[in-house]
């Protein structure tokens, strides 16, 4: 007989399919003791098991049914629990109809965002090299496998685009971006036309891939130097530039955001390349372009916010948008110039970067406290964070 359960916290539907789709992963029975939120989430609880066990489910979010993303996030972890050296948690099972999954708890320990706000900087700089390898183990090990990617987003989340949504985030935000630099008195003739060869820029240069999307620092477990990456509710086939590029724009979907100081990126960058070597994968030789393309992607993608940031600076994790903005139009158009590719966005970025920084003099990029030079600016740590490990 199956141990007696306590009271977990869960809808007692959830309770059972939970005890249910892990008692048939591990072969035998399963009973769920106690559930307790992740992350102050309403959607992800890490439990406890009889036997000492763990495991975190993860339930459908409120508004998900319109985006998909728990079905996304299902094919992703059903798809990469089949690496062989795992950079994600494994899948232990999913009930798609109640809305849930059970995926491995990969454990207390520190994320990224851990060591750049609070660790030292050995630790940050290691734990950068760690994910940046990471992301490259998964690039690489996708790569050859479309096909099965491909089936399992048909199966589990078949209304949802298979492309990044970054890439289709570039439309929406086209016109507040062109608004916003013609309202400045700035020159945008040709870069329209630009703008229409970005995707075909990142998809031609870049090999394809898993793109996790949401590559952000906390989105990481650093666990005997390793990082396992989680939260793929984002995830999509295509350029893989846009996860790679989370090194130079920096993080620009990410609360945690700060500067990274160039021999920093540098660092994780070379180990990028160096674990998609590994795989036999060589970068072509226009991969810089695909990068500065990437991130012109997350530069027009945020034309919205960049006009509403000239209204005012809204508050956001360890800063407020327009040193994000600042940091973004200024690392596009420096990769962009090393490229030599994209010249009349380069010259409207460079531009509208130099034009806000006169109109926000007090504005000032902030570096990690653990990566952070005498005199710098510091990101801001939320009250409401802590650290993991």
């Amino acid at each position: 007989m199956p141990p007696e359960p306590g009271d977990p916290g869960l809808p007692p539907g959830e309770t059972r399919a939970a005890g249910t789709l892990l008692s048939a992963a591990w072969g035998e029975p399963v009973a769920v003791l106690a559930a307790a939120a992740l992350r102050d989430r309403t959607h992800v609880f890490r439990l406890r098991l009889d036997g000492g066990r763990s495991a975190v489910l993860k339930r459908r979010g409120p508004g998900d049914r319109a985006r998909g993303a728990f079905g996304i996030e299902l094919a992703a972890l059903e798809y990469l629990s089949a690496m062989p050296e795992p950079v994600a948690p494994r899948l232990l099972g999913a009930d798609a109809e109640a809305g849930i999954l059970l995926m491995e708890d990969l454990g207390p320990g520190r994320s990224l965002a851990d060591s750049l706000l609070a660790g030292s900087p050995e630790a940050a700089q290691a734990d950068l090299v760690a994910y940046a390898r990471a992301l490259g183990a998964l690039h690489a090990w996708s790569r050859e496998r479309p096909a099965g990617y491909a089936a399992l987003r048909a199966r589990h989340a078949p209304a949802a685009a298979l492309e990044p949504a970054w890439l289709s985030a570039v439309g929406r935000g086209q016109a507040g971006f062109l608004a916003v630099a013609a309202g400045l008195g700035l020159p945008t003739a040709g870069v329209e036309d630009e703008l229409k060869t970005i995707t075909d820029i990142t998809n031609g240069a870049a090999f394809p891939g898993l793109v996790h999307g949401d590559a952000c620092p906390d989105n990481v477990r650093i666990r005997g130097g390793e990082c396992l990456i989680f939260d793929f509710e984002s995830s999509g086939w295509g350029p893989v530039t846009l996860d790679a590029a989370y090194l130079l724009a920096p993080f620009p979907s990410c609360w945690c955001f700060g500067r990274l100081p160039a021999g920093a990126a540098a660092a994780a960058l070379d180990a990028y390349r160096a674990r998609v070597g590994e795989a036999g994968i060589e970068l072509s030789p226009d991969w810089d372009a695909a990068m500065a393309a990437a991130m012109a992607v997350w530069v027009i993608a945020r034309g919205t916010a960049l006009r509403e940031a000239l209204g005012a600076d809204d508050s956001w994790g360890t800063t407020t948008m327009r040193p994000r903005l600042l940091a973004w139009l200024r690392s596009f158009a420096a990769a962009a110039g090393r490229a030599g590719t994209l010249p009349r966005l380069r010259a409207l970025a460079a531009d509208l970067e130099e034009v806000l920084s006169q109109r926000w003099p007090q504005v000032r990029v902030p570096d990690y406290p653990a990566l952070a030079g005498p005199g710098a600016v510091l990101a801001r740590v939320p009250d409401w964070w802590q650290p993991e490990g």
